[in-house]
């Protein structure tokens, strides 16, 4: 099946747009082991600013080692991997999001900080995906990234 690749100024994966996935965007790899980004191509279409937020948070992902460390990780865990990588999935979204800070400030970007700000600060007191912090929390953890010069 084909993939539209679109351009991802953050990093070199591979990063396609699908027209509707459950998440917004995620980072995986392919059966060569090779890193690649999926993101909403509904959210790029209709947040562009929000969507370079999850670019640059994807690319961190990978260039983080997040995703090689996850991979790992799962393949030698028993039934229940997501119980022994639950504080890991916390730590990893907030360390993801500060970097793709950083990359944005780079580019000057400070419009995709802020929607990624109020992305998160919709999500309240409600986790933003299974295991990961509150939006609140990761709302508090970007504007703090921002902040540090």
């Amino acid at each position: 099946m084909w993939l539209p690749q679109v351009e991802n100024p953050y990093c070199k994966v591979a990063t396609f747009a699908l027209p509707s996935i459950p998440e917004q965007a995620a980072s995986l790899t392919d059966d060569d082991g090779e890193g690649i980004i999926v993101v909403s191509g509904s959210t790029m279409t209709k947040a562009p600013a929000y969507s370079h937020f999850l670019l640059a948070h994807e690319c961190c992902h990978h260039t983080l080692g997040h995703v090689k460390m996850l991979k790992k990780g799962l393949g030698q865990l028993g039934p229940q991997p997501f119980f022994y990588i639950k504080p890991a999935l916390r730590k990893m979204e907030l360390e993801a999001d500060c970097c793709a800070v950083k990359l944005l400030k780079a580019s000057h970007e400070d419009d995709s900080i802020i929607a990624g700000e109020d992305a998160m600060s919709a999500f309240g007191d409600e986790p933003t995906g299974a295991h990961y912090p509150t939006g609140s929390e990761r709302a508090a953890n970007i504007a703090a990234c921002a902040g540090v010069e």
